[in-house]
């Protein structure tokens, strides 16, 4: 785990004045909990040039080849919202595709897709350290990825913006731009009600009217997307019009 750089950026609020660059770690996640025993700044951000072991949600490996772009935030929020911090900060992703030109969504609960297919994926993590609360934001996005590069099961739902795009983006000039935008989001999110963060994540999530099958401990539920609830749930309304509230598990679009 070589550092290969450190970057300042004191016009920033909170995320991102101070960026950590690695060469390559195994998870930039994990990476950031071993840090934590430090007494570290708020909004530190951990970017690898690669992950010897990404993840994404349950455990799923997150490849990440050479050319992508792999970093963690590190916040400390009053209120314990790993879940939907984790929801909120795919609109600041999800910006910065657009102004490099690919017009993304966001698919519940942590994925930017272009035409149904992955660019870019986010995990969010609660952690007690002393008894001070810790929220990891990690995000990967398939920025200088040629799509080959990615395992064969998925490429057929996964895309890339160097695929997508004809200019080239250099990672740096994406990454400044996307911690501008997760520092102004951050900032909302510690001075507004949640509840409008959570309308404007509804007014990008693309599942929303989707008929989907949401599979959990419990079962499985098939319905349509019918709305975000105020802690972030996917609320589902099944064929008999009962209202159902998804957060954890396997959710697939079917129609």
């Amino acid at each position: 785990m070589l550092k290969i750089g450190e970057l300042h950026e004191p016009n920033r609020k909170l995320v991102g004045r101070t960026v950590w660059h690695y060469d390559q770690v195994e998870s930039t996640n994990e990476t950031a909990k071993e840090l934590l025993e430090e007494d570290l700044e708020e909004g530190l951000v951990l970017w690898a040039d690669r992950q010897a072991a990404g993840r994404g949600r349950q455990g799923r490996a997150w490849a990440s080849p050479p050319g992508g772009l792999y970093f963690s935030v590190i916040l400390r929020p009053k209120e314990t919202h790993a879940w939907i911090l984790g929801l909120l900060v795919g609109m600041p992703v999800v910006k910065a595709l657009r102004h490099f030109g690919v017009f993304a969504g966001l698919k519940y609960p942590n994925d930017a897709v272009y035409q149904d297919r992955k660019i870019a994926g986010i995990l969010s993590e609660g952690v007690y350290r002393r008894e001070t609360y810790h929220v990891i934001i990690g995000i990967g996005v398939n920025t200088n990825v040629d799509l080959d590069r990615l395992p064969p099961d998925v490429q057929p739902t996964a895309t890339t913006l160097k695929r997508e795009v004809n200019l080239f983006v250099a990672n740096d000039e994406f990454l400044d731009y996307l911690l501008n935008q997760i520092d102004d989001l951050y900032s909302r999110y510690r001075n507004t009600r949640i509840e409008f963060l959570i309308k404007d994540y509804r007014g990008q999530c693309t599942t929303i009217g989707k008929r989907v099958t949401a599979t959990t401990s419990k079962g499985s539920i098939t319905g349509r997307a019918y709305d975000i609830a105020p802690n972030g749930a996917l609320i589902i309304m099944d064929d008999g019009n009962a209202k159902h509230e998804f957060v954890e598990g396997s959710l697939k679009v079917v129609a």
